[in-house]
């Protein structure tokens, strides 16, 4: 019997809209579907396909649409393991697996990962609210550092290429595509660049944020903060949505969003193995 699996070229993407009922909003997944974010998606019927594997780079893969789909199910571990861990090594290490809805697929994993054991842990998705955002920050940036707003002359500037190299990571090869469709910031210190918040995935207005303090030593002195201030503004003024989720362990990131006017919504599992570890027995 033949591989039931398939990957769909881009122009097909807009076919899995209808098993993601509920997540017309979230910038991730419609980043991908929409042609704006690097991505892939395999499903079990490129004509009329009713369950879907949907990889974020990285950033996700998501498992979503019918549950009960056997054939694909049975199919899915022998395809990552033998086509998918080939293509995302060596650039993404770890499968991070989220599945929609919730509530019907976590029962369903043990029973598609038989060969390999998935650890769990739970990430932690947020709700923005306008009203509770504070635009003026009460703290000041430290002394030495600025927040620039990421322009091509910042990036030229920036001799070590860590702006470029992490817009590239979420926006492709061309940086024509994250200028057009999204924006971001960066806190530096002199010519070195100390931290970016971006918009990592983007569908219409919904703006997914990235953020990241790359030297640890920078870190406490309230520049993480400053620059998702500075993100939000700028995304409010576009007429945007700003989103952030993270993982439950991340506790800075946690706090930084309720700072910056984000709800705390309820945590939900995902699960992940390093890809070096997904060799099936």
């Amino acid at each position: 019997m033949g591989i039931l699996i398939e990957k769909l070229i881009q122009i097909q993407f807009n076919l899995v809209k209808p098993l993601i009922p509920g997540l017309e909003n979230h910038p991730v997944l419609n980043g991908v579907i929409d042609g704006n974010n690097p991505g892939e998606i395999y499903v079990d019927n490129r004509n009329q396909p009713e369950t879907a594997f949907i990889w974020a780079k990285n950033e996700m893969f998501y498992l979503c649409g019918r549950v009960d789909n056997q054939k694909f199910n049975f199919e899915l571990e022998e395809y990552i393991a033998s086509v998918i861990r080939d293509e995302a090594l060596p650039e993404e290490d770890t499968l991070n697996l989220e599945v929609y809805p919730n509530h019907e697929w976590n029962g369903t994993i043990e029973s598609i990962f038989t060969r390999v054991t998935l650890f769990k842990g739970e990430r932690v998705p947020f709700v923005f609210h306008r009203d509770w955002f504070n635009p003026n920050s009460s703290k000041e940036i430290p002394e030495g550092y600025e927040i620039k707003l990421i322009d091509q002359v910042l990036i030229e500037s920036d001799e070590s290429n860590v702006i470029k190299n992490e817009i590239m990571k979420f926006w492709g090869e061309s940086l024509d595509s994250f200028f057009q469709k999204g924006f971001g910031y960066a806190a530096v210190q002199g010519s070195s660049v100390i931290g970016t918040c971006l918009s990592v995935f983007v569908s219409k207005n919904e703006y997914e944020i990235g953020i990241n303090t790359y030297d640890p030593s920078h870190r406490g002195k309230g520049l993480a903060s400053a620059m998702a201030r500075a993100f939000i503004k700028e995304c409010l003024s576009r007429g945007g949505n700003p989103h952030w989720t993270t993982e439950s362990f991340r506790k800075d990131s946690i706090v930084i969003a309720r700072k910056m006017g984000f709800e705390q919504l309820e945590n939900y599992p995902v699960y992940y193995l390093p890809f070096d570890e997904f060799i099936l027995k």
